[in-house]
């Protein structure tokens, strides 16, 4: 029998250790299944050093000293948070006698005290707090249920304020499945050593930060399972200047951590909106790329030392350069020109199908890569351009394009077509109209079937080379191509998605610093990359072999992946879909509200500090228990205090996330 009983004391263990019995704080007085008034005192609050809003309560029947004679009904241990104050049936009263005795003072400042009877009356008030779960033993293991399932009216249940190891326990608790099943997912990966969890800080409940955390022993650290991040969905949300970032770069540097010490290459793939992880700034004292800089890879944009080109081979990725040429040119407003308008709006570099339009279709690239060389996009080797054209053409140049042209060479094939052509044309014009003459020297451009050879898109082009319209006038012509020669290199000579993936492959840490250059293009090559690696990753899981693991990191969300997006879209594949091909994805945003609705559905861990609008809480509202935290995340605007829900965790937890320290990771 004495077995027996010590047996159940020893499994008990973990479960009495979360009462504390100095820190009571009063009973519970009614309860449901949803929420719980408790009647608490002032003396009670003043011994635990108060009871905070959203703070942590637990309520039980359970002696911690008499364990074994709680009946089996109720051994268990209720959590709850404490969501505001409730009113208790005697307030009226009370508050008539409050109003008495101030009304009958004669001093604004007095020692007056009521008698100990009405004082003992006075300082009960009620607490209305939600219930969060239930802690209970099984298989001689802590468990939480995530609910209640029984209450009972008449139980007297102590209710006590959890502090250091019993916080400790409460707010890092892991269910043992979720815990087995991470650890079985590793061993998939051929780790088989444990994976630790790591610190992001400590429990904190409100913005005044006199009395719970005064002391050291106070601040209880909250630790998360990098399992967690690995292949899920995370969102940063907060008003600028309150700690997006800071989480982040600790989320980063604890990936890269985990992934040395189990030898497993994750490849971390940032997209840097600010270039702040791409930079060194005066706020962090080192940017991510100067602490990792020997697994770190930069790109950007445009020519810089020190980073690897995010440019595009005008004459190599047609399609792509000639969007950076759209956008620059409308941009900018250089010219009207007639002939500007229709390049602008009619050239196509989709190959056609039918024999006949790709004959057309050589012409118009060739002529398209003549226009890139006049405006000054480099080349690099000696790449030949083929194209057809009729014995009467050949004869106005004099040389046969079939037999392969340089592209300088194509340039001035086609300056010498149209120069000869007009010249043709005004010598047979003979002084007449000048719109004569330009029609005389269109003609002459006709193929064999008396079809126009050059279309109005090439010959728009031909006019930007020679700078005249068709009439001779002059204009601008390619000069307002001239700069978007920033964005073009010709050392690529196929995309960088590919590149970069294979960076991500080796576990190295890639940023893509964004914060220069065309926004537009910013979209396009951030979309472009992600779907690149989407597809080369869904393409290795359909062969039956294993996927990468890749983190996506995206700093101002709304930018790239707005809520108008359709279902099909890449970012909202990724989110929906990315879990099972290993990629990883971790947003930061200041608008919940734009993100895309799949996302926001689809995303496991939390990080939520100041909004400054309703209607965002409100949309945040809708997820796990943040509502509890409506008028904290309105008000509280300290920096680094945030409220997080991770995959492994069953509910919110309010914490100050521990400022990142460049020193502290360059010294690991």
């Amino acid at each position: 029998m004495q077995n027996i009983v010590n047996k159940v004391t020893s499994d008990s263990d973990k479960l009495v250790s979360l009462i504390q019995t100095e820190n009571h704080v009063g009973w519970i007085y009614s309860i449901d299944y949803e929420n719980a008034l408790v009647l608490t005192n002032d003396a009670w609050k003043q011994k635990v050093n108060g009871v905070s809003q959203n703070a942590f309560l637990i309520a039980t029947a359970i002696e911690p000293n008499k364990y074994n004679e709680v009946d089996e009904f109720d051994r268990e241990v209720i959590l709850l948070r404490v969501n505001g104050s409730c009113k208790l049936p005697q307030d009226d009263d009370n508050i008539r006698t409050k109003l008495d005795s101030l009304q009958n003072k004669t001093a604004t400042y007095t020692a007056e005290q009521p008698d100990a009877l009405t004082q003992n009356i006075l300082q009960y008030s009620g607490l209305q707090c939600r219930v969060l779960g239930t802690f209970y033993m099984k298989n001689q293991e802590l468990q939480l249920g995530s609910d209640i399932e029984n209450f009972s009216s008449s139980l007297t249940q102590a209710v006590y304020l959890p502090k250091r190891d019993a916080l400790k326990t409460i707010v890092n608790y892991v269910d043992p499945i979720r815990k087995n099943k991470s650890a079985e997912d590793f061993r998939n990966m051929g780790i088989n050593q444990s994976v630790e969890p790591f610190e992001i800080g400590t429990i904190r409940y409100t913005s005044s930060d006199r009395l719970q955390r005064k002391e050291d022993l106070d601040k209880v650290p909250v630790s998360i399972q990098p399992a967690d991040f690995l292949a899920r969905r995370t969102a940063v949300l907060g008003m600028t200047r309150t700690g997006k970032s800071n989480m982040v770069k600790q989320t980063i540097s604890v990936v890269k951590d985990v992934s040395r010490k189990v030898k497993l290459p994750i490849g971390q793939l940032i997209f840097d909106i600010n270039g702040e992880y791409a930079n060194a700034n005066n706020q962090d004292n080192g940017s991510i790329s100067d602490i990792f800089q020997d697994e770190c890879i930069r790109y950007r944009m445009m020519k810089t030392d020190g980073f690897e080109s995010l440019l595009t081979n005008f004459y190599e990725q047609i399609n792509d350069g000639f969007q950076i040429i759209s956008e620059i040119v409308k941009e900018e407003k250089t010219s009207s020109a007639q002939d500007i308008i229709t390049f602008l709006n009619g050239f196509s570099c989709d190959e056609p199908d039918e024999i006949n339009q790709k004959k057309r279709y050589k012409v118009t690239i060739a002529l398209y890569k003549a226009l890139l060389y006049k405006a000054g996009f480099k080349v690099k080797g000696d790449e030949k351009i083929y194209f057809e054209a009729n014995k009467d053409i050949i004869e106005i140049v004099k040389k046969d394009p079939s037999k392969g042209l340089s592209i300088k060479e194509t340039c001035e094939w086609f300056s010498s077509l149209r120069d000869n052509a007009v010249y043709m044309a005004e010598d047979e014009n003979n002084g007449k109209k000048q719109n004569e003459t330009k029609k005389l020297w269109h003609e002459m451009l006709k193929s064999s079937s008396g079809k126009p050879w050059l279309d109005e898109v090439c010959v728009a082009m031909l006019n930007m080379i020679a700078q005249k319209n068709s009439s001779n006038v002059p204009m601008y012509g390619y000069k307002c191509l001239i700069s978007s020669t920033a964005y073009h290199t010709a050392e690529r000579k196929s995309p960088v998605s590919k590149e970069i993936y294979d960076f991500l492959v080796q576990g190295k840490i890639v940023i893509l610093d964004l914060s220069v250059g065309i926004a537009t293009m910013r979209e396009k090559i951030s979309k472009d990359l992600a779907k690149f690696i989407f597809t080369s990753s869904m393409n290795i899981f359909t062969k039956g072999e294993q996927p990468p693991f890749i983190m996506i990191y995206i700093e101002e969300a709304h930018n790239l992946i707005g809520k108008g997006m359709p279902l099909t879209d890449t970012w909202p594949r990724i989110a929906k879909e990315g879990a099972k091909y290993k990629i990883g994805l971790v947003y930061a945003t200041q608008e919940v509200s734009s993100v895309h609705p799949n996302i926001l559905s689809n995303t496991e861990n939390w990080f939520v500090s100041h909004l400054n609008s309703e209607n965002e809480i409100r949309e945040l509202d809708k997820f796990y228990d943040f509502a509890d935290f409506h008028k904290s995340l309105l008000r509280a605007q300290d920096v680094g205090f945030t409220r997080v829900k991770t995959l492994s965790s069953s509910f919110v937890v309010p914490v100050q996330i521990n400022k990142f320290n460049p020193e502290e990771w360059r010294n690991k």
